[in-house]
């Protein structure tokens, strides 16, 4: 399996500090960004967060083999090291909590995200298995019969609330638009979202796009409610969150698997 390799490799230091450079970089300029805009300290903090899982997924969709643990790492050292940063250029005294949870924070977030990146990749252990399933007319692999694919569930559901996020809040600093405009970025990133599980994964996964969209809306909404204090949110606000989620991640999904069968058929004419 790619995993054992990569474990007989041992870590692959190189990729170790591609993601302590990356996630130090990203996180201070996203948290620079948003604070210039956003007058509050969840949302710079909540954004250079979200810059741990990107880091994660590029490390581990660009590195070969299974590299889960390097772009953790490297998220534990971007923390220690930005940490540093606050402290020494911005006389930043963080409590000794927040210390010691930091660094796991980031590592975690990495983690997250190195596997969600992997899963965007796919393994050889996945490609081996793929091979197997007997090819349809035109190249097409046969609809798989084991029921969801939870990863990719989980996996579109972590692209799609980074797109809700990155999306809304860094459009909304270049545009400075209205709820219109929040709108529109809401739906443009889910479509995204589900077209890059329907083009990435094996098989199809168009419910899988959709049902990662309806994750995202409950994590948008948790979001909401804990880290902004939006306790009054309508039902029928949710419901229509839900709905919309739900069917232009499945819209996004379909376009991803019509990409992928034509990506498909034009390699098979070759």
């Amino acid at each position: 399996m790619a995993g054992e390799a990569s474990q007989k490799r041992g870590l692959e230091w190189g990729w170790v500090i591609a993601g302590t450079t990356v996630g130090v970089v990203l996180a201070t300029f996203l948290f620079y960004i948003m604070s210039e805009t956003f007058h509050t300290y969840y949302i710079p903090t909540f954004i250079g967060l979200l810059s741990f899982v990107i880091m994660g997924i590029i490390i581990g969709y660009k590195s070969e083999g299974y590299t889960v643990r390097e772009p953790a790492i490297g998220g534990l050292l971007a923390m220690v090291i930005i940490l540093l940063l606050f402290h020494y250029l911005f006389d930043y005294n963080p409590p000794a909590g927040q210390l010691i949870s930091a660094p796991i924070v980031g590592f975690l977030l990495a983690l997250l995200g190195g596997w969600v990146g992997e899963e965007l990749q796919g393994t050889a252990e996945r490609v081996k298995q793929m091979s197997k399933t007997p090819p349809l007319s035109g190249g097409e692999l046969t609809q798989k019969t084991v029921g969801l694919e939870w990863a990719w569930v989980v996996a579109g559901t972590v692209i799609g609330f980074i797109l809700n996020n990155i999306l809304v809040f860094g459009l909304f600093v270049l545009l400075v638009y209205g709820v219109a405009g929040i709108l529109i970025s809401l739906g443009i990133s889910f479509v995204i979202a589900g077209y890059i599980v329907g083009y990435k994964s094996p098989g199809v996964t168009i419910l899988e796009a959709a049902l990662a969209g309806v994750l995202g809306v409950i994590l948008n909404f948790f979001s909401l409610y804990y880290g902004f204090g939006a306790d009054d949110i309508p039902v029928t606000y949710i419901v229509i969150g839900l709905a919309g989620g739900f069917i232009l991640s499945l819209l996004g999904g379909w376009l991803g698997e019509a990409a992928q069968k034509h990506a498909e058929s034009k390699a098979a004419a070759v």
